[in-house]
């Protein structure tokens, strides 16, 4: 085999590779003649038919076959021998014939060689947030909340209560798709809602009807929605306000925990500590990794971004019921996932870059307390912390998650940090997953 280098330039590397005629050839000689021994052809008896005749009706298909065996194993050889980090392959071939040299070109699209810096140009809000008697009263509020019961009542719409409705949503005048239900319940206040729909109920009767305008936000997760002023045609149906329980005993118990109403107290302070800290983490974590993404060019491969696109066109059809649904991978356009697919696999590069030139590694001490931090909230905390430990997955990700930490440390001290005043529960909303308004 014979292997040249054409050209390489950026992320691209052409090679032109030859294999002597005999290789291809004998190979498919020799299946000619396995084929010979069973074949049945019309005018010659079983394992009687000449091998001209059978490499007349099969040698095309035997020659396809054999190239599908050959080419993957000596272009693998080929990008070996020239020291490639391939990421993706396209292969041409040149010449095919019968008693000549196959020769093929390969178009290797490699790993990009990525430089770290501008990191001084990100900039990160840390939340700064003040988590005392008002904030703990709060939640408490909201659980009792959750355990309310909901009475019927006659009167206009306040905040906080529970409504049942019917809407109708038109953008331009047209009904959208997802813009509309029946008996619909949402809870005033809640923010369940986009923007302004919620504070369009408030003073509302039942049976009464009222359009409002309201505009979808710059970020809502529908591309055709975003920044759009919709109007919503409402029917109230009915109107609850919320009873809310007495901190006793039985509340207590109904949260799993056996230790009282001191016991429910402490436990809501350290729950809520923990909560803090993780979506600080979230928060800072997210800054960092787009402040990446927009500090560091890369020339994304493209092949790694077409399997980013797969996986996440799988990712969704196993949510819509797997084998039991209809719809198949290549019905859905790549373009749907392309953005975010060149994203997360541009951040997966960049990550991997600064992970192997800091040679950041998951200390025992980090997966450890990491591992604490797990079990601390369950009640058997041994069972928790030995099956982590044996789950190897789940190790992994632990793993993972520290060395991930001590990056966003690590460009948290290059970058532009500054304090920023939050509300607790504002912070825990938004570093939570979006979710659909309908």
């Amino acid at each position: 085999m014979q292997v040249s280098v054409e050209k390489k330039e950026g992320i691209h590397c052409i090679l032109n590779v030859e294999i002597p005629a005999s290789e291809v050839d004998q190979e498919v000689s020799k299946r000619i003649k396995k084929i010979a021994k069973t074949a049945r052809v019309d005018g010659f008896r079983p394992g009687k038919v000449p091998a001209g005749v059978i490499k007349k009706k099969y040698g095309e298909q035997v020659r396809f076959e054999v190239l599908g065996d050959v080419l993957p194993a000596k272009y693998a050889k080929a990008i070996e021998d020239e020291k490639l980090n391939a990421a993706g392959v396209e292969v041409e071939i040149v010449q095919n014939e019968e008693g000549k040299e196959l020769k093929f070109n390969v178009d290797v699209e490699l790993f990009p060689e990525i430089a770290i810096e501008k990191l001084d140009t990100i900039e990160v809000k840390k939340p700064v947030v003040e988590l005392g008697e008002k904030e703990h009263e709060k939640m408490i509020a909201n659980l009792r909340k959750q355990l309310a019961t909901w009475n019927e009542v006659d009167r206009e719409v306040k905040e906080e209560d529970k409504v049942t409705i019917d809407f109708v949503g038109r953008v331009d005048g047209e009904v959208f798709e997802g813009g509309s239900a029946d008996a619909s319940e949402v809870t005033i206040g809640s923010g369940q809602m986009i923007p302004g729909f919620e504070e369009g109920i408030v003073g509302m009767k039942k049976d009464q009807e009222k359009t409002i305008t309201v505009t979808f936000p710059e970020d809502y997760q529908n591309e055709e929605l975003k920044g759009k002023e919709a109007e919503f045609d409402i029917i109230v149906k009915d109107i609850k306000e919320a009873s809310l329980p007495e901190i006793d005993a039985e509340f207590v118990e109904k949260f799993g925990i056996k230790g009282g109403e001191e016991e429910f107290y402490t436990e809501i302070k350290q729950n809520m500590a923990r909560e803090l800290k993780a979506a600080t983490q979230r928060k800072v974590k997210s800054q960092v990794f787009d402040g990446l993404v927009k500090a560091i060019e890369v020339e994304v491969p493209k092949a790694l971004v077409k399997r980013e696109i797969d996986r996440a066109k799988n990712d969704l059809l196993k949510r819509m019921g797997g084998a039991n649904a209809k719809l198949k991978a290549e019905d859905i356009p790549d373009n749907i996932f392309e953005e975010k697919a060149k994203h997360d696999v541009k951040l997966g590069l960049i990550i991997n870059a600064i992970v192997d030139q800091q040679k950041f590694e998951a200390d025992e001490a980090s997966i450890d307390a990491m591992i604490e931090e797990m079990a601390s909230v369950y009640e058997d905390a041994d069972e928790v912390r030995t099956h982590v430990k044996k789950d190897k997955k789940e190790f992994d990700n632990i793993k993972a998650v520290v060395i991930e930490n001590k990056l966003v440390d690590w460009v948290c001290d290059q970058a532009k940090v500054e304090d920023e005043k939050e509300d607790f529960f504002d912070l825990i909303r938004n570093t939570m997953p979006q979710q659909p308004m309908m």
